[in-house]
């Protein structure tokens, strides 16, 4: 898939681009001025919500409902400034349907680095824990890089890849983090992005006939109204009623 780019939008005319580009620098002089007098960016962080909306049109082919659902889930968390809790975002699917190039988007266009911004944290089960024997000082190790950098910036994003890969027991240091609690140990995380990614091989073939094309268990709807089929209740600590899963079945 083509690389991501910021302002993702047809140009017009050259005059048209000028004027664009003047407007750009006010709006990124008013910015910086913001930036400069108080915490209006926090951080790295950088919403370009049209640009991502924009490239998901772009590059992410056959999967309407699943683009709609991740930019209304992401437009309600960004621009609410006091969220209840941090969002939690779980992204089923096989390989090759989009779950890391969507990832990779947020990140772009949530904050100014994109993945190699320093509030964006991406951890891999073969790089990060290859080691099932140290499950403990991986726990620990976990729950201090999550605390000390939600400490540092509230506005982070934590990226897990391949969850079926993750040692058993391993998330269980997150379960705190991911609740409606005003503070944990400390710190106040509730402005915080975890992000879980979940390869669709423990999703046996018959259970995508539960989907059109995506479905979105959302926070008060899993449980009663939309219980998660059997295969999305994954083996680490995070409740329904606490994340939203996004399917992406094969096209």
């Amino acid at each position: 898939m083509a690389a991501a780019t910021r302002g993702c939008r047809p140009w017009g005319s050259f005059l048209g681009l000028l004027g664009l580009v003047s407007a750009a620098a006010a709006a990124w002089d008013l910015a910086s001025l913001r930036c400069n007098l108080g915490a209006f960016c926090e951080c790295d962080f950088r919403p370009d919500l049209p640009g991502l909306e924009c490239d998901l049109a772009q590059h992410l082919a056959g999967q309407h409902l699943a683009k709609a659902l991740v930019v209304k889930a992401l437009k309600a968390f960004v621009r609410d400034p006091t969220p209840t809790k941090p969002l939690v975002l779980s992204l089923h699917g096989w390989t090759g349907t989009g779950k890391s190039y969507v990832s990779s988007l947020l990140a772009h266009y949530l904050f100014q680095g994109g993945l190699r911004s320093p509030r964006v944290h991406h951890f891999s089960p073969v790089l990060h824990f290859p080691h099932p024997s140290h499950i403990e000082r991986y726990k620990k190790d976990l729950k201090s890089w999550v605390q000390g950098n939600l400490t540092a910036c509230g506005r982070s994003l934590f990226l897990f890849d391949e969850m079926d890969k993750m040692p058993p027991g391993l998330m269980e240091v997150l379960r705190p983090f991911l609740g409606s609690s005003w503070v944990v140990y400390g710190t106040n995380y509730r402005k915080a992005i975890f992000i879980f990614i979940r390869w669709g091989a423990a999703l046996q073939g018959a259970q995508w006939g539960h989907f059109s094309e995506v479905q979105l268990y959302s926070l008060g709807l899993c449980s009663q109204q939309n219980p998660i089929p059997h295969g999305l209740s994954w083996a680490f600590p995070v409740p329904p009623t606490l994340r939203d899963d996004i399917v992406i079945p094969p096209g």
